[in-house]
């Protein structure tokens, strides 16, 4: 007969309670590494990380660590494509314009059964090298137009993650603006901590350093000063503050501003559980 001892509960029971601790602990240090971890190593792209680990409202952490933000991919080696496929990704989505992706040509995917979906924000060169040296209008205004012209590219993304239970790598030029507002967007709508918001987007300026090195001669050519030339390869708190403002001020909130662009509740649902990790899976 096994033992009760002093309190009377039974030694399996005490076994029981001890593992579930136990199991508890593990978890939450996976929570903390995955938070450490968040930046991909991936041979060779720049400023990348997944949507997992962020303090959500409710208390809990985002867990969506198969959905990955991404500067330009063109320069993916054959190991850097097989470290996508093995974090998962089987999408990825290009929010470059056609002008952008003929210069900076992404590898073929398809035999890896990675398949490439081109969802443009603008039409035109949108990279920091192409925007020139005209006056700058603001962050405000530049996010407010990205939301406006790239309503289509912003649903593709949302219909395309609700649509798959495999990872999502989604990116633009530099994974700044572009890809920087489609981050917001996933992470309000899954009730992310406001600062946690504002520090996924600000980690691109350090990230972002050995593409703004690489980029800075040929900005010069094209008459951008230093100055200048830091205002489109910076990632201020003021810039995705002011993103968020937007959204919330112009168009009622992320879940607003999705369901007037044409995303259904459906998908809104669907992708909020998947980042959040309570769909179950």
């Amino acid at each position: 007969m096994l033992s009760t001892g002093k309190v009377g509960v039974p030694v399996w029971r005490r076994v029981k309670l001890i593992n579930k601790v136990l199991t508890e602990i593990r978890q939450a240090r996976s929570v903390k590494t995955e938070i450490a971890v968040r930046e991909l190593s991936i041979e060779v792209a720049h400023n990348i990380r997944h949507l997992g680990g962020y303090r959500t409202r409710e208390g809990g952490h985002t867990a969506s660590t198969d959905l990955i933000r991404s500067a330009t991919l063109h320069r993916l080696t054959e190991r850097g494509i097989e470290t996508i496929v093995e974090r998962g990704v089987r999408t990825i989505i290009d929010f470059r314009s056609e002008e952008e992706r003929e210069r900076d040509v992404t590898p073929e995917t398809s035999q890896y059964g990675i398949k490439n979906v081109h969802a443009p924000v603008f039409r035109s060169d949108a990279s920091p090298t192409g925007l020139g040296n005209k006056e700058f209008p603001g962050y405000g205004f530049v996010y407010q137009r990205f939301l406006e012209i790239g309503a289509d590219a912003y649903r593709t993304l949302f219909e395309t993650i609700a649509d798959t239970h495999e990872g999502v790598l989604f990116h633009c030029a530099a994974g700044k603006d572009r890809t920087g507002v489609a981050a917001a967007l996933l992470l309000e709508v899954s009730g992310a901590e406001h600062d946690e918001i504002v520090s996924d987007y600000v980690r691109t300026t350090e990230l972002l350093q050995p593409l703004a090195k690489e980029w800075m001669p040929d900005m010069k050519k094209r008459g951008i000063d230093e100055e200048r030339a830091g205002q489109l390869l910076g990632a201020p708190r003021e810039a995705i503050e002011t993103a968020l403002a937007t959204i919330r001020e112009h168009h009622g909130g992320a879940e607003t501003y999705l369901r007037g662009i044409g995303v259904s509740e459906l998908v809104i649902s669907a992708v909020r559980a998947r980042i959040t990790g309570t769909n179950g899976n």
